[in-house]
Formats: C-alpha cells, structure tokens, sequence
C-alpha cells in the first residue's frame, strides 16, 4: 500500500557541520517537494523526541506519513538528487521496511580534558551522562572542556563561551566558539592549546579556533 510522504524530521547535534549541510540538501528538496512539513530536531536539546524515534546516528532524516508512521530513515549525508530520488520508492513501498530498533540507552562516557595548573597543563577526568544512544566524542569533549571546573585550576573558557560548530579533516580541527564577551589574542591561544590537548586523542594534531 503505498503513502505519501508528508513530512521530513532531521535529527543532528548543534554543532555538527555535516547536519548544517544535510539541512541545506533539505531546503533544496522542499523547493521541489511543496507542502511538505519539515522538523529539526537538536539531539543534544531534545533527548525525549530523539529517543522516541530510536535515532542511533548523528544525523538522520526520517520520511514520515500523515499519520506519523516512518517510511524510511538514512543515516548520514546525501546529495539533493540523491534524495529526491527516494521519495518515488519509499510512497511506493519499494524500499526495505523500517526495522525494529532497541530502545535508545543512558550511558556514563568519560572524557578527558585538560586545564592549567598556573602554566602547567594538566589532565582531568569529566563524566558525562550521555541521555541518548549518540555517540559524538570529539564534540562532546569540547563541550566538557568548556563548563569544567576544579579547585585551583584555570580554566580560561567564560560561562559565556559555548560550541557553534566544528570542522575536522584528516588530523586538522578548526572550532568555532561564539562569546558575548570581548576575547583577547592571548586570551584565545590559551584556550586553542586546551583544545589542542583535549582534542590530541582523536588523532587531532592541529586545531585553530574561531570565535562569532
């Protein structure tokens, strides 16, 4: 029995470069496809919606019918053609129907970041309470580096700072941090070496950073 697709959800983390991309593939694809609902959903916001859906990967689109039920589901990136083009055999019923998904689970992840102990830099250990079944260690280890705190450790990263996306090719990082406050040159190196360290576990050997 075939169904039409009435709507589009897209599921990614904030900071995900490659869910900025696949909403721009999307945007593109509601030109042609008129009438159509479309939903972001920020995984790291909305843990009750992206558990709902059983999302297990960072991002994902669903194609869903008037009535709610999933068609169809991909992971990752597609170009705009690749995607229109899946809208024929999903109304169809021509594509594998979606399978079941276990129930998304909580973990406890540890990560570790590092602060400055005078001009030391040292290792710290910050544990996360993952509330999704998505996994994204190199963002999440930012976003740890930025909120923590010890007693008689520097930390130079303001209340204010938070993660407005990131960039990652082969060993090469850039991130890009938005701050209501002024940040000075000295300032903003202090916080790129941090980064740098924390980063260093992922295979990141050169990270720059940028501020909006």
């Amino acid at each position: 029995m075939s169904q039409q697709v009435a709507k589009l959800m897209l599921f990614t983390l904030s900071a995900c470069p490659m869910g900025r991309s696949i909403h721009t593939v999307l945007g593109e694809v509601l030109t042609v496809k008129k009438g159509i609902v479309y939903e972001i959903v920020s995984i790291d916001a909305d843990h009750e919606t992206t558990n709902r859906y059983k999302i297990k990967a960072n991002p994902t689109t669903l194609f869903l019918a008037e009535d709610g039920q999933e068609l169809y589901r991909f992971e990752g990136f597609k170009e705009t053609a690749e995607v229109l083009s899946l809208f024929e055999p999903v109304e169809e019923g021509a594509l594998p129907p979606v399978a079941d998904r276990e129930e998304n689970r909580q973990t406890e992840e540890v990560y570790t970041v590092y602060l400055y102990d005078a001009e030391q830099i040292v290792p710290i250990e910050m544990t996360y309470h993952n509330l999704t079944s998505i996994k994204a260690p190199r963002i999440t280890a930012i976003q740890q580096l930025l909120r923590a705190q010890r007693e008689g450790l520097e930390n130079p990263f303001s209340a204010q700072s938070s993660l407005e996306t990131v960039s990652f090719q082969n060993q090469s990082g850039v991130v890009t941090l938005r701050s209501d406050g002024k940040v000075s040159a000295s300032q903003s190196e202090r916080m790129r070496i941090l980064l740098a360290h924390t980063l260093a576990v992922y295979g990141v050997s050169e990270v720059a950073l940028k501020w909006v």
